[in-house]
């Protein structure tokens, strides 16, 4: 329990990272880059992420939950086996790319420096070490091709002419992955072998049935974006794509937990220490999950049009909009995570796993074709936010059999009762007094002290555990 609890802690230091560097970086490439460039960044870039999760082929995911139940003297051939599955398809996916962008597709040059992105993801093991446990391995990796892409984007990048130079900057930083592989042979117990790899028909099937879910998926996190960049305008794209990249920024944050717990699910289910005790688990990542998914919900709500104003300049104020509506993605998606990474994905449960991403992916792609042309970025942001919502009512309507939802609801009315206040009292009483910038830091700790005040008057599950947290300090 303390090595999971030391890499919750590492985990939730590197998504503190990921928070803070889009506020240092994003007014920076905003203002620089304006809002056709930006645009056509976030074109380019969403072909290469709908494909880098074919290419990792559900290991992060299947992988992770195999390396977690694997003998230790089975991992050097389980790790070969499905590393051979992602090497086979990342090169196809590379050659079948490069061979689009010459043939179909504009800005050939813009996607041709997609391909280290690419060959990063070829290389990427992460999920070998988090299914290991290892998780300040995964940190330091990410850590660094961060701070690296930051610093140099500060260094080069100072005019919209300068796209190519910010595109490939943030392709070429990836083939950092391949510091995963040097001290490989220490993690897995020995070299791998020749022996040990081998197609594994049974690997293959299983990964396939996680990735068709998680290729689903990208077509309204990924796919919608080309859409919207495709019927509308690179100036509509980049009011779409730069609220959906913050909101998918917190949800990292939210979901953090989930990323290790899940292999922790899974042992515990292989070591058959009882499906109450799983429930229990699930019950307190729920609480949490919502109480802070909540939170930033409502406080990017109620500074929607100051924010974007401080944060990407005046020549972004048609995305408040966006920002107020897309905020509510960041419950959403990380209240469903938890029934689908955490529950159904570690018991193996790859039916349920799968079909809300299906049936999300049918009903972005219709939405958005139905109304982006119309309405641009507002209606590509209400089109995510229903899709959203149905994924995750799905997500907990399928396992209504597998779990006790009353008692895992059971007091969650509270927290949500404490958000509406917080959320209603911050939209009535804004706050316009002492500049931009100040005005938000003012109205952020009003909401703060609401929501957590009401918390704690409505007696929620987390004014309770803090309240025990004390009395057992004090004890000591």
């Amino acid at each position: 329990m303390r090595k999971t609890m030391t890499n919750i802690i590492y985990n939730g230091v590197y998504q503190i990272l990921i928070l803070i560097l889009p506020f240092v970086t994003t007014p920076y490439v905003s203002r620089v880059l304006q809002p056709e460039a930006l645009g056509i960044n976030a074109l380019i870039n969403s072909i290469p992420v709908f494909l880098s999760v074919v290419i990792l082929f559900g290991m992060n995911q299947f992988g992770v939950r195999s390396i977690a139940q694997a003998p230790k003297e089975d991992l050097p051939k389980t790790f070969a086996r499905l590393w051979q599955i992602q090497l086979t398809v990342g090169l196809l996916v590379i050659v079948g790319y490069v061979v689009a962008v010459l043939l179909w597709l504009d800005y050939k040059f813009f996607y041709l420096l997609e391909v280290p992105f690419l060959f990063g993801y070829v290389l990427d093991i992460s999920w070998l070490f988090i299914g290991l446990g290892e998780i300040k391995q995964v940190v330091m990796r990410n850590t660094v091709i961060k701070l690296s892409i930051v610093a140099t984007i500060f260094l080069f990048v100072h005019r919209p002419e300068d796209l190519w130079i910010y595109l490939l900057i943030n392709s070429i930083t990836y083939l950092a992955n391949v510091v995963f592989w040097f001290d490989l042979t220490k993690h897995l117990g020995r070299k791998i072998s020749r022996q040990d790899f081998g197609w594994s028909q049974v690997y293959f099937r299983s990964a396939l049935t996680v990735t068709l879910p998680m290729i689903a998926v990208q077509f309204y996190v990924s796919f919608d974006q080309t859409l919207v960049g495709w019927l509308a305008s690179s100036r509509q794209l980049s009011y779409y794509s730069q609220t959906q990249m913050l909101a998918r920024a917190v949800i990292a944050i939210v979901g953090s937990i989930s990323t290790i717990l899940m292999p922790k699910m899974a042992q515990m289910l292989v070591e058959d220490t009882g499906h109450e005790q799983v429930v229990r688990l699930l019950k307190t990542s729920l609480d949490y999950t919502l109480m802070v998914g909540l939170y930033f919900t409502i406080a990017f709500m109620v500074n929607a049009e100051q924010f974007v104003r401080w944060f990407w300049g005046a020549a972004y104020t048609p995305m408040a909009f966006n920002m107020f509506f897309g905020a509510l993605i960041i419950v959403l998606v990380s209240y469903g995570s938890v029934f689908a990474n955490q529950y159904t994905l570690s018991r193996g449960l790859f039916k349920i796993y799968s079909i809300p991403y299906y049936v999300g992916a049918v009903v972005s792609v219709g939405l958005n074709l139905a109304v982006v042309k119309a309405f641009g970025a507002n209606g590509a942001t209400l089109v995510i936010v229903a899709t959203e919502l149905l994924v995750c009512f799905l997500r907990i309507y399928l396992v209504r059999h597998e779990l006790p939802l009353r008692s895992v609801f059971r007091g969650q009315w509270r927290i949500i009762l404490a958000a509406l206040i917080a959320l209603g009292i911050g939209l009535l009483v804004p706050i316009h007094a002492f500049g931009l910038f100040l005005d938000l830091v003012s109205q952020t700790i009003l909401l703060t002290a609401i929501y957590f005040g009401a918390l704690f008057a409505l007696k929620s599950r987390v004014a309770i555990d803090l309240k025990q947290f004390i009395i057992n300090r004090r004890a000591r």
